[in-house]
Formats: C-alpha cells, structure tokens, sequence
C-alpha cells in the first residue's frame, strides 16, 4: 500500500484529502505544520508527500529546501499545494525541486491523477535502483569467477563451451541496458561488467589453447609478417566452437594482419577452400570428416593444377600425425594448442616447412 504524507495547517483540508486517498487504497499520515512533516519524513518512509506552501512557522518552500537536502526528487516526490496558481512561490518551489503542483481549491480528480503519476515514477525508480544493486552482485560473481579462474584454469578446458554461453547472455543484455540506460553511474556499472565478462570469457579461450596469447603472440608474429608481407587468410575448420574461439582469440590479438574464416566440419572447409585461396588451412583431423576434408582439397588441387595451400594438422593424438601427412597435411600439432604452438605453426607452414610440430604445442 503506497504511503500519502499530507501536509497542511487547515484541519478541514487534511480530512478531504485523507479520505480522498484512502478510498484509493492510500495509507494516509496527516502533518498539521511543517515542523511534524520534517519529523514524519526524517523517521517513516514515504512514497509521495502533498505539501500546502502557505503554512505559519516553517512553511512549504522551507520544508522542501530542507528534504531536498537528504532526498532526491526521486526518491521522495513532493507536490505543492498553493492558492496562487502563478505565483512566485509554485515557480520558485520548482526550481528547488518540486515535482509538481496543484492549486486550491483543489480538484481532487487532478490531485489523484498527479500522485498516482509521481508513484508510478517513483516505482520505476524503485526497479532501478535495485537494477543497479543486482549488477554490482553480478560484477563482485564476475570478480570471483576471474579469480577462481586463474586458480582453476586448467579446468576451464572441457567447461569452455558451458560457460561461455552465460557469459554471451550477460554482455547481450549489458549493451541492451547500456543503450536504454541513461543513468551516468548505470553505465559506467555496465562497462565494468563488459570488461569483466570479457575477461572470464578470455580466461575460458586461453585455457582451450592452454597458454597465454599476447606475450608470444607479439615476438611470433613479427616473424610471420616478416616472411610473409601483406595480409594472410587463415581458414579454420574445427567442429568445437570453444577451439575455434580460441584460435580467433589468438589471430586477433597477435600483431600480424590476418583475415580469418571458419568452418565447422571437413567439407564445409573443402567447399571454402574451392571458393578462394588460403594461405594456411587449419584443419581438426579429428572431426568425423577431417582427413576427408583434407583429401578432398589437395583432389581439387591436382585436379585444377592449383597451387597447394599449406595444411596444419590437429588432434589430440600425436599418432596421428603419420595419418594426417598421408592424407595430404603439410604439418601437424597436438592438442591443447598453445599460442606458442600456433603461430610456430603458421610460421613454418607458411615457408613450407614440413614436419611433425607437436613437441612445440
């Protein structure tokens, strides 16, 4: 039940307001000077006060200066009550932050209408204050979830897929907020949250490839760039959303100039493969059709009289290194991939160099 403060020195006054609003489903409080109201006001919690400006002693405008020092208009809607509809005062009220006003004698139909729209107001507050208090538990879950990550990392490895579709969802609904939210401090709470969220989700992709990617990836890289100008198209084909994830974490923050497209299975790399060039095929052989994959590329190579594309390799299985090179594989390398291990790979595939690479993983 929403709670009405009725402020006014006239007793007549407060008994045809409070009945009023207590046919309406209002709890009424009634205050007979401005004094009683800063006391109600200081001990009980109030959703909307209807103040008279007209009052002996400390009169409306005084009473409002005083609650706007502890309450915001949000937090505590004030009308004015005024017998000058365009009076100084109303416009002085105002500026000192009155939400609204109505004039005497008053139309109760207006008066209900008024304090029902400062409810609803302040209620749409209310949900957002508490908005702003679930996203700072959500950040303090995400802090702790980073922290417990750099402990666990390692057992990010087979969670990587599960946890980052919660993630996905939470930095979907924080560029929601951020566009409707125009709350300086909401935003600044949902930034924090993005970059914690992209955090963790980083830690997830660095645990899938098992190293760090930026320190190696800047010394690897110029090595590439070096051997190879220009930029260079990387496909990869893996079934695992969280390796290809991985593998797109790594190309993106290394210092090189790679276009990168991706496949989900063997022959959907093949079809790409045939569609334009690549300078490096990343291929897991251990897809259900991978070395497939792999024998249908170098066909359309001879057949076309193409030039071969380089072709990496991966598996778990470092046996199947042996299988993956018959079937056409130019290199391989053993999983967990490391960001060292890739870009040693790409380097070395880009200058045809062929050997089994696992002991670099």
């Amino acid at each position: 039940m929403p709670r009405l403060l009725v402020v006014d020195d006239t007793e007549d006054n407060r008994i045809i307001l409070n009945r009023r609003f207590t046919r309406l489903g209002y709890e009424v409080v009634e205050a007979e000077d401005g004094l009683s109201a800063l006391n109600l006001i200081g001990r009980e919690p109030f959703d909307v006060v209807l103040l008279d400006i007209m009052m002996p002693g400390i009169d409306g405008l005084e009473v409002l200066r005083r609650v706007r020092e502890e309450l915001t208009e949000n937090q505590l809607p004030v009308i004015m009550v005024t017998a000058k509809s365009a009076s100084e005062d109303v416009v002085e009220a105002l500026l000192m932050g009155a939400n609204d006003y109505i004039t005497k004698p008053v139309d109760m139909e207006v008066a209900a209408a008024r304090v029902e729209m400062q409810l609803r107001r302040k209620r749409a507050e209310d949900h957002s204050r508490a908005a702003y208090r679930e996203l700072e538990q959500t950040l303090t879950g995400l802090q702790e979830a980073i922290e417990h990550a750099e402990n666990k990392q390692a057992a990010l490895v087979d969670l990587g897929p599960e946890v980052r579709a919660p993630l996905d969802g939470l930095l979907g609904a924080a560029k929601v907020l951020t566009k409707v939210c125009d709350t300086p401090d909401l935003k600044k709470m949902i930034a924090v949250i993005e970059g914690a969220a992209l955090s963790l989700d980083r830690l997830v992709a660095e645990a899938v490839l098992d190293e760090p990617a930026p320190p190696v990836a800047a010394g690897k890289a110029r090595k590439v760039k070096a051997g190879k100008p220009g930029r260079i198209r990387v496909l990869s084909a893996d079934s695992d959303p969280a390796r290809r994830h991985g593998v797109r974490l790594v190309f993106a923050e290394a210092d090189v100039d790679i276009e990168l497209s991706e496949a989900h299975s063997g022959a959907e790399a093949a079809q790409l493969a045939g569609v334009q060039p690549y300078d490096l095929i990343l291929m897991n052989v251990e897809m259900g059709d991978g070395l497939n994959g792999v024998r249908v590329i170098r066909r359309r190579e001879a057949e076309a009289d193409a030039r071969r594309t380089p072709v990496l390799a991966v598996s778990k299985d470092g046996a199947a290194a042996a299988e993956a090179v018959a079937a056409g594989a130019d290199l391989h390398i053993a999983m967990p991939i490391t960001a060292a291990g890739l870009l040693t790979a790409l380097a070395r595939a880009l200058s045809r160099e062929s050997e089994d690479l696992s002991a670099v993983a």
